[in-house]
């Protein structure tokens, strides 16, 4: 009988040890097959991520290249002199003015955009002209580190137009010849904006 008895607890035991190494056994297995598949799904999205939205369009190129980073540091003479005007209230009249009368330096282009912006944003008919020529990709004048927008240009050479400046007819025009070549060259903003014109 008590041969019995330690032969059962021993049988129990050993029961109970292989149970709990089985249950080690399929935690583990499993652990390590999920450690497999992790790895497996890793380079299927990366590979996702590397292809473009649609493969089958070519890449898109851009027309206007960016402007050139400035030459200049931050607190630059002009644009300094640009910025504390506007802070002290300058009117759009002497903006301009001011604009017109900097003299020539490397950040000369972005302190007159800021004080001819002022003042076409005023409303001032020639000063948005000034504006849309920074904007204007046949334009040849630096234009610091604005960067080119036929749009933007059309828009402000037609406020310049409907103010009186009647030079705006021709950078109009040959803006309107620069979109049209792009426009043929396959872009599809040079397209839009020949929808637009008026």
């Amino acid at each position: 009988m008590e041969f019995n008895v330690k032969s059962r607890e021993r049988l129990w035991i050993v029961v109970i040890a292989g149970i709990v190494g089985l249950v080690v056994i399929v935690v583990a297995g499993f652990l390590v097959w999920q450690s497999f598949q992790v790895d497996e799904v890793k380079p299927k999205a990366a590979q996702k991520a590397d292809l473009p939205r649609m493969a089958n369009l070519p890449p898109k190129k851009e027309a206007i290249p960016p402007p050139p980073p400035p030459s200049y540091t931050p607190d630059a003479p002009a644009l300094e002199k640009a910025r504390k005007a506007l802070r002290e209230g300058i009117s759009p009249v002497e903006a301009l003015a001011l604009a017109k009368s900097l003299p020539q330096s490397p950040e000369r282009a972005d302190a007159a955009f800021l004080l001819l912006e002022f003042a076409a944003e005023s409303g001032i008919a020639e000063a948005a002209l000034a504006v849309a020529r920074y904007y204007d990709p046949t334009d040849k004048e630096p234009s610091g580190t604005i960067r080119k927008n036929p749009e933007t240009a059309y828009s402000w050479y037609t406020e310049a137009l409907a103010g009186g400046q009647e030079n705006a007819n021709t950078r109009l025009a040959q803006l309107r010849s620069w979109v049209e070549d792009q426009a043929n060259q396959g872009s599809s903003e040079a397209r839009g904006l020949l929808n637009t014109w008026r």
